[in-house]
């Protein structure tokens, strides 16, 4: 701890947030005796530490959100620390242009092409795509978690096996990528489903009609384990029901899109991802919301990874030390958590959260979703982008940390958590848009304070 102070009206230092204090007590520095100085003395000064203790741990939150992601997640792939994770979509699919088919017309084939937006694990494995005919329907309004299924009809309408190749180019220093598109013809049947609907106006010409008639799909694979997680883009995926009419050389399709906007509606279809995971070693222990394993127990490592609810928690309990006997003003509180050695490149997350919490180890909540930490001077939340610099999560939380030491509070807990978001009420929540991770390195885990005090 580094500390500068002065004694009665010899200033080494600006102690700007207590002039006002001071001017109770010294109205100038020539009279300090007619104010009584041989009664009392007066020590302010600036202070910097870095040396509080930080306790920290890998715990399981609430359910997280996984409807209107960006990406279907499908797949599995299997991680030595955090367990073998395993993902599966649920969508609303329909066409825009109408089913202009006739009783005569016949089927070329149904084609679904799914264009690839991310990948983790080994691609060298071979995996089987079925697609499935949901029983229900998936609603834009409604709230879907990672643990969320809706019914589907157990018979495919469509199987394909394949090797993912994922990647269709690069550029010269790989850091951009061009992905590729899996494609495979959907079952016959289904097909020719599809092009009777011709009689019905309302079906033929998509829209709500057609949700009504077909209410969505259901997208898995079975593989190895360790095989491959991967994310297909709903905005650039199709499926195209081809045919021909007799005695006409004409070819027609009809696509049939995953993802739908309006001018009035952002996102006319709905749609989310089962994420599920199977953990073994310390972390096995994260079994329900809640439950959580301190860093010593993880080789001074903890976590944070989208989509299956790990989440860090850290508290300071001796925050109130900085107190001392006397008054104290936070100058500038910064949280700097390290990434450990150990992250990978292209998994890390890019933005971590800060929400609050309790003993109960869960996410605090309030009538406008999660309690989280507001950024300094600001109405949103914590947000910190990591630093690939220096490989760090840097949070700016002085009003937080002056807020604990003006309530005399005699804890300070937090979790850091994948990035938040809002839905279309303004609620917030955490989103899991993949199974991106981030080790941190407990160890090195730092909550710098410069701060003003007064003692007596």
């Amino acid at each position: 701890m580094i500390s500068i102070s002065s004694k009665n009206c010899i200033w080494n230092w600006p102690a700007i947030k207590w002039v006002g204090i001071l001017s109770l007590f010294l109205s100038s520095c020539d009279l300090p005796k007619e104010i009584g100085s041989d009664l009392f003395s007066v020590e302010v000064g600036l202070n910097y530490t870095d040396s509080l203790s930080i306790q920290s741990s890998t715990v399981l939150i609430d359910s997280i959100y996984t409807n209107q992601t960006n990406t279907f997640q499908i797949g599995s792939y299997q991680n030595p620390i955090l367990g073998t994770v395993s993902a599966s979509a649920f969508t609303q699919i329909a066409n825009v242009d109408t089913l202009k088919s006739k009783e005569t017309s016949i089927l070329d084939s149904l084609k679904m092409q799914l264009v690839y937006a991310s990948y983790v694990g080994d691609t060298t494995k071979m995996q089987t795509i079925s697609v499935y005919r949901l029983k229900d329907s998936v609603s834009r309004f409604v709230d879907y978690f990672n643990h969320s299924s809706v019914g589907y009809d157990p018979t495919p309408i469509g199987t394909h096996s394949f090797y993912p190749r994922p990647v269709k180019a690069k550029t010269a220093n790989g850091d951009s990528l061009k992905f590729d598109t899996l494609r495979f013809k959907m079952n016959p049947a289904f097909g020719r489903e599809l092009l009777s609907k011709y009689t019905d106006k309302t079906i033929a010409a998509g829209g709500p009609g057609f949700r009504e008639f077909f209410k969505g799909m259901h997208f898995r694979t079975t593989s190895d384990a360790r095989a491959a997680l991967i994310g297909i883009n709903p905005i650039y995926s199709v499926m195209t029901l081809h045919y021909h009419n007799p005695n006409d050389t004409l070819k027609y399709a009809v696509n049939y899109y995953f993802s739908l906007s309006t001018a009035l509606v952002s996102e006319v279809h709905g749609r989310f991802n089962q994420i599920n995971i199977t953990r073994a070693g310390a972390l096995a222990n994260l079994k329900k919301p809640g439950d959580r394993v301190p860093a010593t127990q993880t080789n001074m490592l903890t976590y944070v990874q989208s989509g299956t609810g790990l989440a860090t928690k850290i508290e300071i309990p001796y925050l109130l030390n900085l107190k001392g006997k006397g008054n104290v003003a936070i100058n500038k509180a910064e949280l700097v958590i390290p990434a450990a050695d150990s992250y990978e490149l292209d998994k890390v997350l890019g933005s971590l959260s800060l929400v609050e919490t309790d003993a109960s180890n869960r996410t605090l909540r309030n009538s406008y979703g999660l309690r989280y930490l507001l950024t300094e001077g600001g109405t949103g939340a914590q947000t910190s982008t990591f630093n690939f610099s220096n490989k760090t999560y840097s949070f700016n939380i002085t009003t937080a940390i002056q807020n604990i030491i003006s309530n005399n509070r005699k804890n300070f807990a937090i979790l850091v958590t994948s990035p938040l978001t809002t839905n279309s009420s303004g609620f917030s929540r955490i989103i899991g848009e993949n199974v991106r991770y981030v080790p941190l390195d407990a160890s090195k885990i730092k909550l710098k304070v410069y701060y003003t005090y007064v003692a007596k």
